[in-house]
């Protein structure tokens, strides 16, 4: 998780720098069209791999958006995020720790929904919030560690998957939000390279996000 956190500083001082050298004319809220959007996230997966029994670990990951309010309760929402997959299991006898690094690219169609006073959405606090997408996915790097030495391969290759995500929004003040609640990701294709087939399915977290108004 040391990567992911050094990424997400990362892309807040960029974003931040980029918020304060646009101009500060002042905007309302329903002008608004752009936000920088970071979403992590903690929860359970599978590893499936040709040739071998399914695994079940934990995953964890951080995704940093760009979000473009395309109409009055819908955005589009792209950007980059790095997973983490950790498992350990027995195969042929012996014990095996697993570790995956992945880079996701994703794509996504949000809806937010306002819980109370939905006529006047200026006065709305608490949002009722929904995402749907598609996403790319690389395996950056896979870890084997047995008993008798570890094995370490980088880049084994693309795939695609699906990806939702249902939580509540909360407004703290027009250039802040933070959010919550469950999303769930499969992947439609396999990773393919050097005779592995492999891909991740039926992951399963809850994730906690915070947007920033720029």
């Amino acid at each position: 998780m040391k990567k992911q956190i050094l990424f997400l500083a990362l892309l807040f001082t960029t974003f931040s720098t980029i918020a304060q050298t646009s101009t500060t004319t002042a905007v309302n809220k329903e002008e608004r069209k752009v936000s920088f959007l970071v979403n992590s996230s903690l929860g359970f997966s599978k590893l499936k791999q040709d040739g071998n029994v399914t695994v079940n670990g934990n995953i964890s990951g951080i995704d940093a958006f760009i979000n473009y309010n395309v109409a009055k309760n819908w955005s589009i929402a792209s950007g980059v995020g790095l997973y983490e997959f950790n498992a350990n299991t027995v195969l042929v006898g012996n014990s095996v720790s697993i570790k995956n690094s992945y880079l996701r690219i994703p794509l996504q169609v949000n809806g937010s929904f306002g819980v109370f006073n939905r006529d006047k959405v200026e006065n709305q606090k608490i949002f009722f919030v929904f995402g749907v997408g598609v996403y790319a996915n690389t395996l950056l790097k896979q870890e084997i560690e047995t008993i008798i030495g570890n094995n370490i391969a980088r880049n084994q290759g693309w795939n695609f998957g699906f990806s939702s995500q249902v939580g509540a929004k909360f407004i703290l003040s027009d250039e802040l939000c933070l959010g919550l609640g469950v999303q769930s990701q499969n992947e439609l294709t396999k990773m393919k390279k050097d005779g592995v087939s492999q891909k991740m399915i039926q992951t399963n977290a809850f994730y906690f996000s915070i947007a920033f108004n720029l």
